[in-house]
């Protein structure tokens, strides 16, 4: 870890970026001499599967190590919406945290996102043909899908969703909450 000046630590900070411009980013705050991390997995590409692309890990966030008295040189980055806060102060991430989330992607085979939804918890479906949808977990059913009712016309429905495409309708809040309030 690097120490600062006046000997504080130079710590991680979350970077929300516009959509897609993850790399852009990354390769901007890393010219502007910040140690710069960006998780990636690997997902089959094409109709087929056959190619492999790399997508990032955590869409829309870039994980950035600088002094937080240089929080208007990462916002000045192009691509760069705003750092993560608590209030008007940026948020640093828990080091043990990013030490094991760096170690994981440098030492696993493979890496992939799984969110985690409990019995009973709102969501609101994002993608499919029920995107924009709100209901209530009712069953995780393996890795992959989940069991969601929803209620239409004063009558509950069940179907069963694709994980990618369920969204924490309280993390979102929470998350929009505390993400948007600063720097």
């Amino acid at each position: 870890m690097e120490i600062t000046e006046n000997n504080s630590p130079i710590l991680w900070y979350v970077v929300r970026v516009k959509a897609n411009a993850e790399r852009k980013v990354a390769q901007g705050l890393c010219a502007r001499g910040m140690d710069v991390f960006l998780p990636m997995q690997v997902r089959p590409g094409g109709r087929k599967g056959t190619t492999r692309i790399e997508i990032p890990l955590f869409p829309g966030y870039v994980f950035a190590q600088f002094d937080c008295r240089a929080a208007l040189s990462v916002l000045m980055c192009p691509g760069v919406v705003h750092i993560l806060c608590r209030g008007s102060v940026p948020e640093p991430v828990d080091p043990v945290e990013m030490h094991a989330v760096q170690s994981v992607t440098r030492l696993a085979r493979s890496v992939e996102p799984l969110p985690a939804f409990a019995v009973g918890q709102k969501v609101r479906i994002s993608g499919g043909p029920l995107a924009d949808v709100h209901g209530i977990v009712l069953r995780d059913i393996g890795r992959d899908r989940l069991v969601v009712s929803i209620s239409l016309l004063k009558r509950s429905i069940v179907a069963e969703v694709q994980r990618e495409w369920i969204e924490n309708l309280e993390a979102s809040v929470e998350i929009g909450q505390w993400a948007h309030s600063g720097v």
